[in-house]
């Protein structure tokens, strides 16, 4: 199955919405004991200036990231997947209509919007 726009309801209807307090950007969660998933979508061009955080691993589904990682930049595509390390600097830039999969080694990352 290729699903053409957007997560399927199964996703939607069954994990909370993030609270994510920038416009064009939204995903769900499936809360973890110690860490998140977060199904990831960018319905505008996204640019996070460097910061640093515990553990981040991310997979592009559809459209581009590009992700600067300890001063090393690469594009990811659709199948590759990126790794940050616990505490190293990095910046993304993703392109519009882009999905991914990110997990957040750290369980109170993102929180869940109010209804």
């Amino acid at each position: 199955m290729k699903i053409t726009k957007g997560f399927p309801g199964l996703i939607k209807d069954n994990f909370p919405d993030v609270r994510i307090p920038l416009p064009g950007i939204s995903g769900n969660l499936l809360q973890g004991e110690n860490c998140q998933l977060v199904f990831m979508e960018f319905d505008e061009d996204f640019n996070a200036p460097p910061h640093r955080h515990k553990a981040h691993w991310g997979m592009v589904l559809e459209g581009e990231a590009e992700m600067t990682i300890s001063g090393e930049t690469q594009i990811y595509g659709p199948g590759e997947f990126y790794i940050v390390p616990e505490d190293a600097e990095h910046s993304a830039r993703i392109k519009k209509g882009t999905r991914s999969i990110d997990i957040w080694f750290d369980k109170d990352y993102m929180t869940v919007a109010p209804d």
